[in-house]
């Protein structure tokens, strides 16, 4: 049939397609793009070992295409890459050398649907839940989330998830987790209830979160308690309290988390909004440990409207029979150098006690830009 076309029927052919399709310059100003670029310059200098450079460059690229007023689609490319001073490609979570860089991982597809309310996602979705951590590498499940605003104070969401991915903490791999919440905020009150199960892993997972803030002054508690499938009737807990305090150019904050003697394995990622939650960054939480306890403090200054400088201190406490206890001082700065970019550079020391030998100091710089 094609061989009996005319030339001109065949341009025909094209111009009609031409015609009936969005313009490009309408179909641009439609699309909604946004992310960051990062490059980080790392140096360790490990107390076992000897000392070593870390380059780690991270982009991130979103992209919200209108379909209709209610409904978008939304897609998103991550690309991470880490090499050691050898050339060497690293794992920067498992310390580990790795294979050649992919060309873009972390992808995600999804649509969203936005009327009277509620809010669903659907399709290969990031999972911004208190025990998962949504940045570059981290949780993406196949899947549906959905909130519904019942009124101006309450929120309640439900998640049905397939096949999640990239969860540094527990792997689960095919099996569904399925998760429900009730989100609330009035004036100066903010808190949030969430069910979890996961299924052959976590029987039950219950986490609270509340926030309290007035006159520059904030208070933050965490709770959690859950029974994994592996440990019978065996229930862990993890709990966590933080005052803050952020006036003109000083701000600073002290809190206490411990988990329990039955251990406190609650959530999926170690960079989830309730696990990560020590202003340090060799050691950042202590929720998937037993028995262990941490207090830690920060003290910033901001010298102008551009720079901050800030000192902080995490003190891990291990009483189980791993018997870990760490301690970590930092020091760092960082620059807004224009609105979209920013440099932000630490030296830390992490000095380990008791079976722990990974005494480390580090320093890091990093640019990031914003768009």
């Amino acid at each position: 049939m094609l061989k009996k076309l005319s030339l001109a029927a065949l341009v025909a052919m094209g111009s009609m397609s031409f015609a009936s399709a969005t313009p490009l310059t309408q179909a641009i100003k439609n699309v909604n793009f946004g992310g960051y670029l990062r490059v980080r310059i790392y140096n360790d200098d490990p107390k076992n070992g000897s000392a070593a450079n870390k380059y780690r460059t991270t982009a991130l690229f979103k992209f919200s295409v209108p379909v209709s007023e209610e409904l978008k689609f939304n897609t998103a490319y991550a690309f991470d890459w880490s090499i050691n001073s050898a050339g060497t490609p690293m794992d920067e979570v498992k310390k580990s050398k790795t294979g050649a860089a992919p060309a873009a991982g972390n992808v995600k597809f999804f649509l969203q649907y936005s009327k009277d309310g509620a809010n669903v996602i659907v399709g290969k979705i990031p999972v911004p839940t208190p025990v998962t951590a949504t940045g570059v590498g981290e949780a993406t499940a196949a899947g549906a989330i959905a909130t519904y605003k019942v009124n101006d104070n309450i929120v309640v969401a439900a998640a049905g998830l397939d096949a999640m991915v990239g969860t540094d903490q527990v792997t689960v791999g095919g099996n569904n987790t399925y998760a429900g919440a009730i989100i609330y905020k009035k004036d100066a009150l903010a808190a949030q209830l969430w069910y979890f199960n996961v299924d052959n892993i976590i029987d039950s997972d219950i986490v609270a979160r509340a926030d309290y803030k007035i006159n520059g002054i904030g208070l933050h508690a965490d709770f959690a308690t859950a029974k994994l499938a592996a440990s019978g009737s065996k229930t862990q807990n993890y709990f966590n309290v933080s005052a803050a305090y952020a006036q003109d150019q000083l701000s600073g904050k002290i809190g206490y988390a411990q988990t329990g003697k039955n251990g406190g394995t609650v959530t999926l990622d170690k960079d989830a909004p309730i696990a990560s939650v020590l202003p340090t960054e060799q050691k950042t939480g202590i929720t998937n440990t037993t028995d262990t306890s941490a207090f830690y403090a920060k003290l910033g200054y901001n010298v102008d409207a551009k720079t901050n400088v800030f000192v902080a201190g995490s003190f891990i406490n291990d009483d189980s029979s791993a018997n870990k206890d760490y301690n970590e001082y930092m020091i760092g700065a960082k620059y807004k150098y224009t609105k979209k970019m920013g440099v932000y550079a630490y030296y830390s020391i992490l000095d380990a006690s008791g079976k722990a030998s990974d005494d480390n100091n580090e320093a890091r710089v990093e640019f990031k830009y914003t768009f």
